[in-house]
């Protein structure tokens, strides 16, 4: 119940069709209570000597057998059908209530995403949170579907058949009703054990979604060093873990089917033997065993399937308690609910200038004092203490591990400081709203991100209502138009995922061009010529100089063809800043810088 509680929220908005469904269930509860008679009619008054009930009209008693007969076949039909009918209704509105919620979980899950900080999902894997946002999701939609609406159904139709069982046979009800408490005890019994062997079986099968997200993403090194093999056995055995796991949930599942069938069976017998010794006695009529024996059935069905949602219930609670795992992971970068408005105060692109609050960006950046771990007894960044002026630009290098790209990621508040302070234009960035701070920010990473779109629509991915016109301009600036020119639709070419059919320097042009008709005064690069060869890095550095001109810019570079055109050198080591300072200056120093460029250390 309290999983269905939480998850009822997804369903508030089909408020007013979930009262439909609920109506219809009662309706066909209804006809499912009066489809016996007319049966029961026909054995004891048609085909016997038993009168006709006294409440039915005179006319109809004078009525010949055959008109009798064909009356009460005809309502039979008509009481079967309808209820058919209502059912279909009924179980047609409840699937598409039940896809509607699944359809609001997976955009919420989603859209928790989007907005979780890199630390929540550098702490996971990939393909389990793909299981969790694509298969436990499914959940919500059997909680209620097999879960609510059957109990209500089970419950209301137990209450109903009860109520009428008992008017018209209060000894065979007692008896019919004896296997309650079993059941009861068997559903406790089974629960827990049902629920705990659930989880495991769909921790087990997030693990063969983690390998088969691993393996995609690590094809090219699996193929280099050949191991295919390994890597299937690998996955053989996970996915053999897996189906140990579910045959152990479903084993036991089938166990608890089974207890609770052979306990209805035992009470159905008995009852059957009951009844015709009262028929046989003379205490009961034929029709009335056969209308008895047809509410049995619809009684125990009730029980059956409430045995049954006892089952779906404990399945669909851990996959739904999966799902929040991921809904209440707290969001680390927060926004503060009075946060500063922002804009480029070059083109005043929010039309905040008329608000004394609204900071006018031109690209004043200061670390003051910044501190950053990913783990709170490591510091990553240690007292990191600089400031770069509006227009300015700065390489970051250093070994490996110094925190290059960490620093970078603080900016656009990816993650946020530990300790001290980032300030932008004198402002401490999470006074800041947060989207407006990021459009203020162009990013080019090392490996660029092509999405399997149009080179258009990848190009204006920051800026999604941009013309043509806007678009062909910045290919152009990213010296990217005369390959784009080249494809068989030009800027409407579909690439494939990953810009397969791009070579690399081709991707971060279309990288490049992203930025260009971003137009942010901020920028960010990491490592963005690393892995071009020598022609294509002359052209992506021409583009990164254009770029980079009027912009702040702070750029993690490994090549001194990049390097050397920056205005400020900032040298990480141990996460800390060990030098600061014009690469002339830095020249006539024996620091890391100068021994870099004099060739005695090699750049990471």
């Amino acid at each position: 119940m309290r999983d269905l509680l939480k998850a009822s929220k997804f369903f508030r908005p089909d408020t007013l069709r979930i009262v439909a469904v609920l109506s219809l269930m009662l309706g066909s509860i209804g006809l499912n209570v009066l489809k016996p008679w007319p049966m029961a009619l026909i054995v004891d008054c048609v085909l016997g000597q038993k009168p006709f009930p006294g409440w039915l009209p005179t006319f109809w008693t004078q009525r010949s057998q055959p008109e009798q007969l064909g009356a009460l076949i005809l309502l039979l039909l008509f009481l079967h059908l309808s209820h058919a009918g209502m059912s279909a209704v009924q179980n047609y509105m409840a699937i598409g209530i039940g896809l509607r919620g699944l359809q609001r979980v997976r955009n919420e899950v989603f859209g928790w995403l989007q907005r979780l900080s890199l630390r929540f999902h550098h702490g996971t894997e990939a393909g389990d949170i793909i299981f969790r946002a694509g298969n436990d999701t499914h959940a919500f939609q059997a909680m209620l579907q097999q879960g609510l609406f059957i109990a209500i159904s089970a419950i209301c139709t137990l209450l109903f058949m009860t109520v009428v069982m008992l008017r018209l046979n209060w000894q065979l009800t007692l008896l019919a009703l004896a296997a309650v408490p079993f059941l009861v005890v068997t559903i406790r019994a089974f629960s827990r054990e049902m629920q705990d062997r659930g989880s495991v079986a769909q921790r087990a099968e997030s693990k063969v979604y983690a390998l088969i997200h691993q393996g995609i993403t690590a094809l090219p090194l699996t193929q280099s060093y050949t191991r295919e093999q390994q890597e299937k056995r690998r996955f053989a055995a996970e996915t053999n873990r897996a189906q140990r796991r579910k045959m152990s949930q479903h084993g036991l599942e089938v166990y608890y089917w089974l207890v609770v069938s052979v306990l209805l069976i035992l009470d159905t017998t008995l009852l059957t033997w009951f009844g015709a010794k009262q028929v046989l006695s003379s205490h009961l009529t034929l029709g009335e065993l056969l209308v008895f024996l047809a509410y049995l059935g619809q009684m125990f069905d009730p029980l059956n399937q409430l045995s049954m949602v006892g089952a779906t219930v404990s399945s669909a609670g851990a996959s739904i308690r999966r799902v929040f795992e991921i809904l209440d992971s707290p969001d680390e970068v927060k926004e503060l609910p009075n946060a500063r408005p922002l804009c480029d105060a070059r083109s005043n692109r929010f039309n905040h200038r008329s608000d004394p609050q609204t900071l006018q960006v031109t690209g004043n950046i200061t670390f003051d004092d910044v501190s950053f771990g990913y783990e709170a007894s490591r510091l990553v960044l240690q007292r990191l203490n600089f400031t770069l002026h509006a227009g300015q630009s700065a390489a970051i290098i250093g070994p490996s591990g110094a925190g290059k790209t960490t620093l970078l990621n603080l900016l656009p508040r990816f993650f946020d400081p530990a300790s001290g302070a980032i300030l932008l234009e004198g402002a401490d960035l999470r006074e800041l709203r947060l989207k407006e701070l990021r459009t203020q920010i162009g990013l080019v990473l090392q490996e660029p991100i092509i999405l399997p779109t149009t080179v258009a629509e990848n190009i204006s991915y920051g800026k999604a209502n941009a013309a043509m016109k806007e678009i062909e301009s910045a290919a152009r600036a990213a010296n990217a138009h005369e390959f784009v020119s080249r494809l068989p639709m030009q800027y409407r070419t579909v690439v494939g995922e990953g810009g397969l059919h791009l070579s690399v320097g081709e991707r971060q042009r279309i990288n490049l061009a992203r930025a260009f008709l971003k137009d942010a005064p901020i920028l960010l690069m990491d490592e963005p010529t690393s892995a071009l060869d020598v022609e294509s890095e002359a052209q992506v550095v021409e583009s990164l100089t254009e770029l980079m001109r009027g912009r702040t810019t702070l750029m993690v570079a490994h090549r001194l063809t990049t390097i050397q055109r920056v205005s400020k050198i900032l040298v990480l080591e141990n996460g800390m800043l060990k030098e600061s300072g014009a690469p002339s200056e830095l020249m006539a120093t024996d620091g890391y810088y100068s021994r870099v460029v004099r060739g005695q250390v090699q750049l990471d």
